[in-house]
């Protein structure tokens, strides 16, 4: 792990002049208790001042400085656009590497790379698999938040501003420029340039314009969708303890633009998403790395089997989610 060293290097420097009578008598001896007097204020003024701007200098965020694995998760519901699927219940499901630094003054900026992306769906014989490629994963851009905190004690509100991320397009500004719109033919799609524009792209370079994901539905569909698609969301939770930042995902969501599809069925979705209404369904949760800088050592701290039983009651790790279901007793 790379370690991150905070030195606070304080120096004094006090310059005691003393004045001689003429004669060394009792006056000298006066002016030595004076001397003494004012040597020993400086020091304890000096001592006070020392103090205080230690105090005052301290760095609230050097303590979370490092490396840390994210797990942040957002249950939703999506009208699909499809008749034969209506309305799914789903729960995403991301893995990042965080990396924080602190500018001194408490004020962080968190770094963080997609590492794995899983998508949980609701039952039924139509419910559909959502696949994330891992190439995909591993072309998704990384993203920056911000956050100001006062302390590093356990209870310290930790809060984020809205963090904004495009896939699938090269937007220059990730809030508010448009998407890209379908149809597209592969033949059309290019890599996406360094330099921001407006348009699709193909960005994780497997000759098909956007960002790829695969989508099975009871045996009728079963397709690759090609999308653009924005997100955007907010941590707002609370310093646990020396290593463990947890809370909720407020203010978040996304849009996305279909520019292409193996299956017509799959082409012309026209998806809306909601909030599922859960609360306990849409949090995250960081836990310190020690000694790992790497998504391997993020994906370290998960080790589960979510559709099995609850992964509390399988000797859950660090970062392993909750077994949310669209009617979990949490929720009732």
């Amino acid at each position: 792990m790379r370690e991150v060293v905070l030195g606070l290097c304080i120096g004094a420097f006090v310059v005691v002049t003393a004045s001689c009578g003429d004669d060394g008598g009792t006056g000298g001896g006066g002016d030595t208790d004076t001397d003494a007097d004012t040597d020993a204020d400086t020091d304890s003024d000096t001592d006070a001042d020392t103090d205080s701007d230690t105090d005052s200098d301290a760095d609230p965020g050097a303590a979370l400085e490092g490396f840390w694995g994210l797990i942040a998760v957002s249950a939703i519901l999506t009208d699909t656009g499809i008749e034969l699927i209506g309305e799914q219940w789903s729960s995403s499901r991301g893995w990042a590497l965080v990396e924080i630094a602190s500018d001194g003054a408490g004020n962080l900026t968190l770094t963080e790379t997609p590492c794995l992306a899983k998508v949980k769906t609701g039952g039924g014989p139509l419910s559909p698999i959502v696949e994330i490629p891992q190439n995909t994963v591993d072309h998704m851009h990384q993203s920056v938040r911000h956050a100001t905190i006062t302390s590093s004690a356990p209870g310290t509100p930790f809060a984020t501003d809205i963090g904004f991320t495009v896939n699938g397009a090269n937007l220059c500004d990730a809030q508010s420029d448009p998407l890209p719109t379908g149809p597209i033919d592969a033949a059309d799609a290019t890599p996406c340039p360094e330099e921001c524009g407006a348009g699709q792209c193909d960005q994780d370079e497997d000759g098909h314009p956007g960002i790829t994901s695969h989508t099975q539905a009871g045996g009728i569909i079963n397709c690759d969708v090609y999308v653009a698609v924005r997100s955007w969301s907010r941590l707002d939770g609370e310093i646990a303890d020396a290593a463990t930042i947890a809370g909720t995902i407020a203010e978040h969501g996304s849009d996305q633009e279909i520019l292409a599809a193996t299956q017509v069925l799959c082409a012309n979705a026209n998806a809306t998403i909601a909030d599922d209404g859960c609360a306990a369904h849409t949090y995250f949760k960081m836990v310190r790395l020690d000694g790992g800088t790497t998504c391997t050592d993020v994906l370290a701290l998960t080790d589960c089997d979510e559709d099995a039983a609850t992964c509390d009651a399988n000797g859950a790790l660090a970062l392993d989610p909750n077994n949310d279901t669209q009617n979990g007793a949490e929720c009732d």
